[in-house]
Parts: C-alpha cells; sequence; structure tokens
C-alpha cells in the first residue's frame, strides 16, 4: 500500500513536472513574436498621425511610445523616427493647448489622454520642460477630495476607470509636479494611496491599475502581494485574462495583466503562470503580428484609419498588440 502511494506520488510530481516545462517557451519563439507585432505597430503609428493631421491617441503614440521603448531599451529593432515622431506629435498637441492649461480649463479629456501621455514621456526618456510640468500638474490638480481621479470619457476599457486615471496620475504627479510643489504631491499621493487601497476593484483593467498605481505610490507590500493573488487568480485555464467575467480571454487583459504583476515585483516572466500566459498570447497572435480585440465602447470621436488590421476593431486590438507585446519583451530579457 506504501509502495502504491509513493509510486502514485512520483507519477503526479512527474506530470506537475511536465505541465510547467510545457509552458516554459523558448526565447526564439518569444523574439520572433515580438519582431512580428513591431513592424505593424510601428507602421500604424505612423499612419494614424498622417490620417489624423498629426493629432496623437492613447492607443498609438502613448501605449506605441510606451513599448517601443520598452522594446529598444531590451534590444529589439525600434526606429527612433516613429519614436520621435510619436511622442513630437504628442508634445505639439499639448503646446497648442497651452493657454487652456495655464487656466486649468482643457474641456479636452485631459485626465486620461494627458495620463497615458505622460507616461509615454517618462518611458521614451523625452526631455521635460514647462508645458509638460503645466500638464502634469493641470492634471493633479484634478484630483477628487476622496483621493481618486475620475475620467471624463467613456470609453472602455482604455479610457473609464478611475483606478486607471487615478494611477496614471500617481506616477506622473510624482515625476513632473515642480519641486516647489513637492509637499503637496505628496499629500495627493498619499490620499491616492489610502483610496487605491480602500477601493474594491471588479473589472480586470482595475485590478491591473490597482497593482500598479499602489506599487508606483509605495504602497502597503502585503497589501500588494494579496491583491496580485487575487489578480493570479483569475487567470483562466487557457492561461489569459479576460476584460469582465462575461468575456472572454483576450490580449489586452493578458498582456496588461501579465505586465502589471511583473512589474509590481509578484510574478517572475519565469514563473509558470506567466509562461501560460506568454503561451496565450503565442497562439492567438495572427500571422501579421496583431492581436484581435473586440471593442466595448461606441465611438465618440471620427475614427481614423491607421492601417492596423480588425476594421472596426483596430484601435483597442492595437492597444491591446502593445500590451501583449510589453509583457513578451519582459519575457524575452
Amino acid at each position: 500500500m506504501k509502495k502504491l502511494i509513493v509510486i502514485t506520488a512520483i507519477v503526479i510530481c512527474i506530470l506537475g513536472f511536465k505541465k510547467i516545462r510545457d509552458v516554459n517557451i523558448s526565447p526564439e519563439e518569444i523574439k520572433t513574436a515580438i519582431n512580428k507585432s513591431l513592424p505593424l505597430l510601428q507602421s500604424s503609428s505612423h499612419t494614424f498621425l498622417i490620417n489624423a493631421e498629426a493629432c496623437s491617441s492613447c492607443h498609438g503614440q502613448a501605449l506605441g511610445g510606451i513599448a517601443f521603448s520598452l522594446a529598444k531599451e531590451n534590444g529589439f529593432a525600434v526606429s527612433d523616427t516613429i519614436i520621435n515622431e510619436a511622442m513630437d506629435s504628442t508634445y505639439n498637441k499639448w503646446k497648442s493647448r497651452i493657454e487652456l492649461l495655464a487656466q486649468n480649463d482643457d474641456p479636452v479629456a485631459i485626465v486620461m489622454s494627458g495620463g497615458y501621455d505622460l507616461w509615454a514621456f517618462t518611458a521614451s526618456g523625452y526631455k521635460t520642460n514647462k508645458i509638460i510640468e503645466l500638464l502634469a500638474q493641470n492634471i493633479m490638480r484634478r484630483q477628487n477630495k476622496n483621493g481618486n481621479w475620475v475620467s471624463p470619457n467613456e470609453r472602455p476599457p482604455l479610457e473609464y476607470y478611475s483606478f486607471t486615471a487615478t494611477a496614471l496620475a500617481v506616477k506622473n504627479s510624482q515625476q513632473f509636479a515642480p519641486a516647489i510643489l513637492k509637499n503637496e504631491v505628496t499629500e495627493r499621493v498619499d490620499k491616492a494611496r489610502l483610496w487605491l487601497t480602500k477601493t474594491v476593484p471588479e473589472a480586470n483593467e482595475e485590478k491591473v491599475f490597482q497593482l500598479l498605481g499602489l506599487t508606483w505610490a509605495q504602497g502597503d507590500k502585503d497589501f500588494i502581494k494579496q491583491q496580485s493573488g487575487k489578480l493570479l487568480a483569475v487567470q483562466h485555464e487557457d492561461g489569459g485574462w479576460s476584460q469582465l467575467d462575461s468575456l472572454p480571454t483576450d490580449a489586452y487583459a493578458t498582456g496588461q495583466s501579465l505586465y502589471a504583476l511583473n512589474q509590481s515585483g509578484q510574478l517572475a516572466a519565469d514563473a509558470p503562470a506567466y509562461q501560460k500566459g506568454i503561451s496565450f498570447l503565442l497562439k492567438t497572435q495572427y500571422a501579421d503580428g496583431s492581436w484581435r480585440v473586440k471593442t466595448r465602447s461606441f465611438p465618440s470621436v471620427p475614427f481614423v484609419e491607421s492601417g492596423f488590421p480588425h476594421e472596426g476593431d483596430q484601435f483597442i486590438s492595437a492597444a491591446g498588440s502593445h500590451w501583449a507585446t510589453m509583457a513578451l519583451i519582459l519575457a524575452a530579457r
């Protein structure tokens, strides 16, 4: 009887090891996927700017600036011209609104678009100046009394959730607010940290940006670990995450979940759960280098053709492809 138990235990261990080993993807596979997605994302960023007459976007230039810079840092081929074009167009957009920024009266969705743009400036090493500082200060002072920031737009998932707006505001306030406002920044970050800790996230995007926001705000490490466990717990059997419980897994939710778990220090890129997520991304990538993500928002701005695949889903698919590419890059190190 004891011999049977021992043999059974050995078999279970072998099968368990095989399951983990099977999701350990080779670096070559990961690099191949990245080298398929990057050219498409770069060309669509350029095409969007041409067709939008240099008006930048969150899904193309902001997330693009973050993803392209991460790729370049890790030795992947990225055009400096594309990065500079994306960041310069983003900067010029805010430069043209200098009077509104100075009056703290910008009617555009400044909290979300500005939040993503400032993150892209940081990621790309864009040289700061008074206009960028003014943008950060403008957003910082839109904080609510309870400590959070809100999105004025209803364009889920990219421009919708207070967790996203709050996390980005925390990161950017600390990065760009003038030194003279140091005490104000500290006070606002403290309030935001408390809100991020006390408020219960529901959608996957909220769970992701709660982790990122608390990481950027130097939140309680035990609480971050606890919340990362909850995000890990909703990983699907296929290795992916879904934006909502009622939706299937996709590259957007999966890429940003892997990114947040890794950047918060809670999941190494070689961990079985991370490798399982990478396996999902590799299996769902299209031959053209993209991932398709179904849109959840109703059109509220004029459509601009970017040359990215998937027709009416191209904006969110580009965003999802950026997140997927960033998750892959972290695993290719």
